[in-house]
């Protein structure tokens, strides 16, 4: 089985809160099918600040946005990567994967850095192009997600 290499972090060098690349795989297979349809698996990935890594928490299977917002903490920031079938202007269809950071109005400052720090390195090993963050759970609609896509055509 082919395996990607996603991220692990540890602390940084200069003492930060941000961290830094090191390894943890997810296999590749996972990411093929969530690339080819919209059905999922969905991983959803958080900090784990006592083993300072970036673990899978969850993956979710069939799941709309409108479902996802209310799986993901009010509180806690976390990353999704979800696809989401999209049906262009003139009829055709593609399943973009998007990258989404929640992170949400009252979480502590320290997650807020910690989540900040990791996410670009996150986004540039996993190599996803379509970025999106939300300040609430609230926001993640699928109207929100189709406005989202819409600057891509």
């Amino acid at each position: 089985m082919r395996r990607k290499r996603l991220a692990q972090w540890r602390p940084s060098t200069n003492g930060s809160c941000c961290f830094e690349y090191c390894n943890l795989f997810i296999p590749q297979t996972s990411l093929d099918l969530v690339t080819k349809r919209s059905g999922g698996p969905h991983p959803e990935v958080k900090v784990d600040k006592d083993r300072q890594m970036v673990v899978l928490e969850e993956e979710f299977q069939n799941i709309s946005p409108e479902e996802l917002k209310t799986e993901l903490p009010e509180r806690q920031p976390r990353f999704v990567v979800y696809s989401y079938k999209y049906v262009h202007e003139d009829g055709r269809v593609s399943y973009p994967l998007c990258f989404i950071f929640s992170s949400p109005v009252g979480c502590k400052p320290e997650q807020q850095m910690m989540y900040a720090g990791s996410k670009n390195r996150l986004v540039q090993t996993a190599e996803l192009t379509k970025v999106f963050e939300i300040r609430t759970t609230d926001d993640l609609t699928e109207a929100w997600l189709q406005e989202k896509l819409s600057f891509f055509r």
